[in-house]
Formats: C-alpha cells, sequence, structure tokens
C-alpha cells in the first residue's frame, strides 16, 4: 500500500554558476520536502566550491511550493528565501592572499523533475537559482529521490472479509 503526496528528500550534486565567481563551481545539496495539511514546503543547503565536498559558499534556503506525483513521475517548483555565505581569495601584491568573507539574505527558487523507480525510490533533475543583491546563481544538480510513501501490505479490519495478504 502507498500513500501519495508524502513527504520525501532528496540528495545530489551538480554544477553551479555565480556572480562571484569566474569559474563553474561543484555542488552538492540535500532537500527535506514537506507538507502541512495540503501546503508543500521545502527546508535544504547547497555546499559548492572548485570541487565536489570542497567548501567556499554556502546556501540554506525555506520555500512554499507546488507538487504534482504520480505513480512514476513527481514534479515539483518551489521558490522562498535564502541565506548564503561564503569566502574569496583576494590576492594583494603587499599582504598576499586576503580571504574575503561575504553573507546575505536573498530569493530562491527550484524545479524538480523526478522519475520514480518504484513508488519511493527514484532519480531526477533540479533546476535551481538564487537572486540577491550581493550574489546571483543558477546550478543543475543530479537528484536522488526517497519517500515514505510505502506504508506496508493492505489491512483489513472487518472480521467477515478474508484478508488480501498472503501469510
Amino acid at each position: 500500500m502507498y500513500r501519495k503526496y508524502n513527504n520525501y528528500a532528496t540528495f545530489g550534486a551538480g554544477y553551479l554558476s555565480s556572480s562571484r565567481r569566474s569559474d563553474i563551481s561543484k555542488t552538492i545539496g540535500i532537500d527535506f520536502q514537506f507538507h502541512i495539511r495540503r501546503e508543500q514546503f521545502q527546508i535544504g543547503m547547497n555546499m559548492s566550491g572548485p570541487e565536489f565536498l570542497s567548501n567556499n559558499n554556502l546556501q540554506g534556503h525555506f520555500g512554499y511550493g507546488w507538487r504534482k506525483e504520480k505513480n512514476k513521475s513527481n514534479i515539483a517548483v518551489f521558490g522562498g528565501l535564502s541565506y548564503y555565505t561564503g569566502v574569496l581569495a583576494i590576492e594583494d601584491t603587499a599582504l598576499g592572499i586576503i580571504p574575503y568573507y561575504y553573507e546575505g539574505f536573498g530569493l530562491y527558487a527550484s524545479a524538480q523533475f523526478i522519475t520514480k523507480f518504484t513508488y519511493d525510490i527514484g532519480m531526477g533533475i533540479e533546476g535551481f537559482g538564487e537572486l540577491s543583491p550581493g550574489q546571483s546563481s543558477i546550478g543543475i544538480k543530479f537528484i536522488l529521490f526517497f519517500s515514505g510513501a510505502y506504508r506496508g501490505p493492505k489491512k483489513n479490519y472487518n472480521v467477515n472479509v478474508r484478508s488480501e495478504n498472503k501469510r
């Protein structure tokens, strides 16, 4: 037995282009998508740098969204607020390399397209972006989808009806 529109988590890695950096960064991210009644929400973070798991930019976000789920697919779009922090290496002829720390708030948006192998496990692609006065970024991640949709065999509570489950 499966439940539709269940909470789910996504984990992924991809590439990110930022207005603060001239090169393409590698990013990893984790998101938790949940609902309160019929409203969908997303909370998560992205970490980016010159290599996977290296960190020169960390971004967290919280958003409100829309979701359409079917047996073999899940499509979701979220938008909300973000907070970012990071460091740049600035070269100075007199002092050498100086770290420049930055942080700020911005707007975040993401769109997910997921194909499910079973009802609660799948993979897909996520496009995301951030817009703020201090930094703008856009990226793409390949994500794994994990849901708690499976609820075990169907349970019959009527004593006059034979169970459909094999024991």
